[in-house]
């Protein structure tokens, strides 16, 4: 008597739990280094608008009879349009027979993996990327800039047009000083005079010190477990000790080797963020042939910011 063997497709759907939670997890890894200072937006809209803070100014003193009417100073906003990305790969039957769940678990990593690190660069393409004066935001300048108007002209809002208010004038937020103590304090100093588009102070603490990958050693004396004291002057107590450090940049992406920024963290999540009309996802495309299944990672999303009084950058380029 003779068998007629039968491959029953549902093999390629036991795969897909392992798969899904290989890539969640690998892609996960890969966004917790930035974390701290990106926040993240869901949106169904196809396209986000970031913005900074507005207001009416400061409250004045009422005679008693006449109420003081207020201007509202607006900020800029910067329209973020997300992007699709996809990356595809296949399993075979015979593949997922002889060691299911080890060649699915590397699938599921690597997609993972790669989804993750495509967002990661994206990251750092926008910190790099703040140097340079074709990368403009809302405000018509590039994030790190030494002319950022500080308001948008109120009568240009409803066009969504935002022309700046050359009353309100403008503010830097761009150092050329060599990474040191002195230069954190200076930017923190630079920091406190901020104010917003309707000349109220502007609150934050800059807490973060961000540098790129060649400056770690310098940011673990100035801020790491033992910075107690200035590097190499052990009668000074370092007043940038409390700080905390993230690396900003891998391969060819991110700040360049003498480049450097102090941020408010937590303004940072607010004001910076990655928009998401889809977040990174694992898709099981089953396909016609029965010996072959294929997974697809997929993502539309896209990383902006919208403001710039955050965050303070230097070119490291010194004096």
């Amino acid at each position: 008597m003779s068998y007629i063997g039968v491959i029953n497709n549902n093999w390629k759907t036991d795969l897909y739990p392992y798969v899904g939670k290989a890539f969640e997890v690998a892609y996960a890894n890969r966004l917790n280094k930035l974390s701290p200072i990106v926040g993240e937006v869901t949106t169904p809209n196809v396209s986000y608008e970031l913005t900074g803070a507005g207001g009416y100014g400061e409250p004045q003193e009422y005679d008693g009879e006449h109420l003081n009417e207020g201007s509202l100073k607006r900020a800029f906003k910067t329209t973020i349009v997300p992007v699709e990305y996809d990356l595809a790969a296949r399993i075979g039957y015979k593949e997922a027979k002889i060691d299911k769940m080890g060649e699915t678990r590397k699938v599921g990593r690597r997609l993972g993996d790669g989804m993750g690190l495509k967002v990661y660069l994206e990251c750092l393409r926008m910190f790099g990327g703040a140097f340079d004066a074709a990368k403009t935001g809302g405000d018509g300048v590039c994030w790190a800039n030494a002319a950022h108007p500080v308001a948008s002209s109120a009568s240009n809002h409803p066009a969504r047009t935002h022309t700046p208010d050359a009353d309100a004038g403008t503010y830097s937020n761009l150092v050329n000083d060599e990474l040191s103590v002195a230069a954190i304090t200076k930017a923190q100093g630079m920091a406190s005079r901020f104010v917003t588009p309707d000349g109220m102070p502007f609150l934050c603490d800059m807490d973060t010190l961000l540098v790129s990958p060649e400056l770690e050693a310098e940011a673990k004396k100035i801020c790491g477990e033992d910075a107690k004291l200035y590097p190499d002057q052990a009668e000074h107590v370092n007043p940038c000790r409390d700080l905390q450090y993230i690396v900003i940049g891998g391969g060819n992406d991110g700040f360049t080797a003498k480049q450097w920024a102090v941020c408010d963290r937590t303004l940072m999540k607010e004001i910076v963020n990655i928009i998401y009309i889809t977040k990174p996802t694992v898709v099981h495309n089953k396909m016609d042939n029965p010996l072959v299944t294929q997974f697809v990672s997929y993502a539309d999303f896209a990383c902006g910011w919208g403001d710039a009084r955050q965050i303070i950058f230097s070119t490291g380029a010194g004096a």
